[in-house]
């Protein structure tokens, strides 16, 4: 049996009692909030690529590799990735997983392959009643005080195929993954305002990850995430993507002791608006 330990620091906003607390100084640069011999928490701000990309070699993972020029030393899942284990968009902001050590890598691999590296998102998203092209006729339903899991294989979508749809079990498509991908709706509360109307906040939590997967699923809902303009969701405050990789939990590679690192999650200034749980 793992043992847990909590890793606490003083945190932005209020988390669950079970959360380990990290506060972000500052919402648009990466920052390393644990550092460990086998691995790094990384901070990923938004507009910020993980990788290197072909239109900019400015990533989280360049920028890991002048401070950790081990982390660009290791045989990683892509060639030129080095210790970076996995991705958030380059509009996703939130925590990041980095392995520093080649025991690290081939650990924290292995856990991955098994789906056990959860992560959790927090989400404010805007319900739309405009139907996007390409998604199945039959959709999921968010049933009221409970936590439902949306699941789907996917297919690229759209011109450029930047954009992904889902695809139900038995609805062969072109290009679409081999299997299916699980995003579990732990909580969802109804904010109402009375400058914006009513929103959803949502807390979500994948252990295996597609790309786009949370924000095509959300959209699949039919509560786009706000600021995503690809998926059909609302324009808001300061345009970046509503979307935060809040927590992060697995075994410690050296010691097996279940490490879980968390930053506040999303919301709105809601000083004098009413908040209903749905």
């Amino acid at each position: 049996m793992r043992k847990s330990i909590e890793h606490k620091l003083c945190a932005s906003a209020p988390l669950r009692e079970d959360s380990c607390k990290y506060f972000v100084d500052g919402f648009s640069k990466p920052q390393v909030l644990a550092e460990e011999k086998d691995f790094l928490i990384v901070y990923k701000p938004p507009r910020m690529h993980s990788s290197p990309q072909a239109s900019s070699t400015e990533s989280l993972y360049t920028w890991c590799v002048e401070s950790f020029p081990e982390v660009g030393e290791l045989s990683g899942r892509n060639k030129g990735e080095g210790g970076l284990l996995h991705r958030l968009d380059y509009e996703t902001h939130g925590l990041m997983l980095i392995a520093r050590s080649k025991f690290g890598m081939e650990a924290l691999l292995e856990q991955q392959e098994q789906g056990k590296i959860i992560k959790e998102y927090s989400a404010l998203t805007k319900e739309s009643e405009i139907v996007l092209p390409g998604f199945p006729k039959e959709k999921p339903q968010l049933q009221q005080g409970e936590a439902i899991e949306i699941t789907s294989a996917f297919r690229p979508y759209g011109k450029g195929r930047k954009a992904v749809r889902p695809v139900l079990t038995g609805g062969a498509k072109k290009n679409m993954t081999e299997k299916s991908y699980i995003t579990e709706v732990l909580e969802s509360e109804l904010v109402s305002t009375a400058w914006f109307g009513n929103c959803l906040s949502f807390r979500l939590r994948i252990s295996k990850g597609f790309r786009h997967q949370i924000r095509c699923h959300l959209a699949w809902l039919g509560m786009p995430i706000l600021n995503d303009a690809l998926y059909g969701g609302v324009a808001f405050g300061n345009g970046c993507l509503a979307l935060r990789a809040c927590s992060l939990a697995f075994a410690d590679p050296a010691t097996g002791e279940e490490r879980c690192y968390a930053i506040a999650g999303l919301g709105f200034d809601i000083d004098n608006n009413e908040k209903s749980k749905r």
